[in-house]
């Protein structure tokens, strides 16, 4: 793994969470904070990529890398927003379960998890330049986009998933 300046100077935290019990869905409100000494990009694409293994559950804004079988109709760099030294962004996101997801990101379209208690962390991708250098020869359109993103992980909350509600 490659060490850089950036390394552990991104500090993300879940600052407040809201469990609606019907329908099923929560709302994440985290804060990602600058501790560095230059100026970041945060990355803040729309595009979740869904991580579930047993009790844990990712919530990733990083760049991902496609799926193996995506067609997307073209490539575009990430959408950002600059963070200055000693500065924070609070972000939100609202889930509903089930959750539908792109298949660009993700191998399923649907996230449905069973209630019950999860460990939930956030993950975001940034960068020290506002966008990824051109591809090289022979290099995808995806490379230099991972090559150039870092990225940070919240601590996890404990959250609830409700059960689903049974719809006529």
């Amino acid at each position: 793994m490659v060490t850089t300046p950036l390394a552990g100077k991104i500090v993300v935290s879940i600052v407040s969470t809201v469990v609606q019990v019907s329908p099923p869905a929560w709302h994440i409100e985290y804060d990602v904070r600058n501790t560095s000494d230059a100026t970041i990009w945060l990355v803040i694409d729309e595009s979740l990529v869904f991580r579930e293994e047993g009790d844990r559950i990712e919530l990733s804004f990083a760049r991902g890398r496609m799926q193996p079988a995506a067609h997307p109709f073209g490539y575009f760099d990430p959408t950002v927003v600059a963070i200055a030294t000693g500065q924070r962004r609070r972000q939100s996101v609202d889930i509903t379960w089930p959750s539908r997801l792109s298949d660009l990101w993700n191998d399923r379209r649907e996230a449905r998890p069973s209630p019950g208690e999860y460990d939930v962390s956030v993950r975001v991708g940034f960068a020290p330049t506002r966008s990824p250098p051109a591809p090289k020869t022979g290099e995808g359109v995806e490379t230099p986009v991972l090559r150039w993103q870092e990225e940070a992980v919240s601590p996890p909350v404990r959250l609830t998933i409700p059960p689903y509600s049974s719809r006529p």
